[in-house]
């Protein structure tokens, strides 16, 4: 009985006829396996330095500013003895929002008592000098009515003209900074590297006829490079070749293309008119 039918024993093995092992001519073996060539590691090198990129971008702090979201202003004469005040209606929620309050006067000493009655009390700055910068946290005091009152009652004979800005500020994180390492993480070094991978990993073939190896590998146009016994031919095959092989040349490899599907192209590999192997 011929050695190149298989045993029924390995039919079982093997769980399929598909995969029944493939019985090749005397001193010769063909092989495939995924290779990565110099485009791939570079890719690579990209994806690895993109980890330590996201790695620096996780570890990074946001920063934090404050974001104006309502905003008044007046100015007006205040009179001798007079009280005059403005309100604010603070709304749920209030955690990290801060009320701002830049004051000018003229007139006199430049000066004028400043307090504000809160929801949980009031808050006496007292009298202050020109130009007044006062700034309430309203995260303390919480959700409720404010009322702002601009005190000149100490003063007996002299007018003041009062101009008033009040803000008030939300704490806002900013992850612009952390944003952008993590877009030049993916669109500059992941993407690049996946694509330069995919552009550098290749399926090489290895058909060894007695004491001559032969690598073939797939390039631009389903092509085939060749390298025999280490040496790269320059010619990038697109047709058939046969060639002899063997310690005494007496075997003779044909390798020729074949149509796979309606726009790709495979490779047959033939040793003393028997096939191999195929590619991809």
């Amino acid at each position: 009985m011929s050695e190149d039918i298989p045993s029924i024993n390995e039919v079982v093995k093997s769980g399929s006829v598909d995969r029944v092992p493939k019985i090749y001519p005397e001193g010769v073996r063909f092989s495939k396996k995924w290779r990565l060539f110099k485009t791939a590691w570079a890719g690579v090198v990209l994806i690895v330095i993109s980890f330590f990129v996201i790695g620096y971008a996780a570890a990074m702090s946001p920063k934090y500013y404050w974001k104006p979201v309502d905003h008044w202003s007046k100015s007006w004469t205040i009179g001798p003895g007079e009280v005059w005040h403005n309100s604010w209606t603070v709304r749920e929620p209030v955690e990290n929002e801060l009320f701002e309050i830049n004051i000018s006067v003229v007139g006199g000493s430049n000066d004028l008592r400043v307090y504000v009655d809160t929801p949980k009390g009031r808050v006496d700055y007292g009298k202050l000098i020109s130009p007044i910068h006062l700034r309430l946290n309203l995260s303390r005091y919480g959700p409720g009515v404010y009322k702002i009152y601009y005190d000149n009652s100490f003063s007996v004979i002299t007018s003041k003209r009062v101009s008033v800005v009040q803000t008030v500020y939300v704490l806002k994180e900013d992850t612009s900074d952390k944003d952008g390492v993590y877009f030049i993480a993916i669109f500059f070094l992941i993407i690049p590297g996946l694509i330069l991978v995919a552009a550098g990993t290749r399926k090489v073939a290895t058909l060894v006829v007695e004491d001559d190896i032969v690598e073939a590998k797939l390039v631009a146009w389903n092509k085939l490079e060749l390298k025999v016994n280490g040496y790269k031919l320059d010619e990038r095959l697109d047709h058939e070749v046969k060639f002899k092989a063997g310690q005494n040349e007496n075997r003779v490899v044909n390798i020729k293309p074949v149509r796979v599907g309606w726009n790709a192209r495979g490779w047959i590999f033939f040793v003393d008119g028997q096939e191999v192997g195929r590619l991809p």
